[in-house]
């Protein structure tokens, strides 16, 4: 009866030892950046806080993407009126306190919210958020011991990763910070939800 029990001990551990590793086991970080480069069904909540020049606020952030299309709101300090943003391949949509703009108009208005001559590099961010530069584009990135991204330099902006969290097999940033001239973001996650 031992030597039985024992012969299955050894098979369920045998059979344990053949499973797929995780998606982000591997110390391949070319592998791992390929991987969250293509990951395109998600869904972050958390905060960011904003800072342009001498002016700044803070609120909620929401960000939902699927494929090409994305939906970010921005809530409003002290409850104040949410931003809403609609991205679907290169068309731009703002929405806010029952305004609302499109294409150069709502990047002007975007630039004319976070500071003169600022924009949100929405494109670039979906990529950032995930802990990856967007692909196709210059950059310059900084790994940790732990084979993650600290930091980045892409499109003008630097991005510094303080904190990672485990997300099904992923480890995703669940705290980060984005600087370019004039302008800083700091965001933090408190939930993310991948979708098959």
């Amino acid at each position: 009866m031992k030597l039985r029990v024992a012969a299955i001990a050894v098979a369920l551990l045998a059979g344990g030892c053949a499973t797929t590793p995780p998606a982000d086991s591997t110390d391949d970080w070319p592998t791992r950046r390929d991987a969250l480069q293509t990951l395109d069904q998600w869904t972050l909540n958390g905060r960011i806080a904003v800072a342009a020049g001498d002016d700044g606020f803070s609120g909620g952030f929401d960000w939902l993407q699927r494929g090409a299309s994305a939906d970010i709101e921005l809530g409003g300090p002290m409850g104040g009126s949410a931003m809403r943003i609609h991205v679907e391949g290169d068309k731009l949509v703002v929405s806010v306190g029952g305004g609302t703009y499109a294409d150069d108009d709502a990047r002007q208005f975007i630039a004319g919210h976070f500071g003169p001559g600022q924009s949100l590099p929405i494109a670039e961010m979906r990529y950032w958020l995930v802990g990856v530069p967007a692909p196709g584009s210059p950059h310059d990135e900084t790994l940790g011991d732990d084979r993650r991204l600290s930091s980045l330099i892409q499109s003008g902006w630097q991005i510094r990763y303080d904190r990672y969290e485990p997300v099904g097999a992923l480890a995703l940033p669940a705290r980060m910070e984005m600087t370019t001239e004039g302008l800083r973001l700091r965001v933090a996650v408190s939930d993310w939800r991948l979708t098959p």
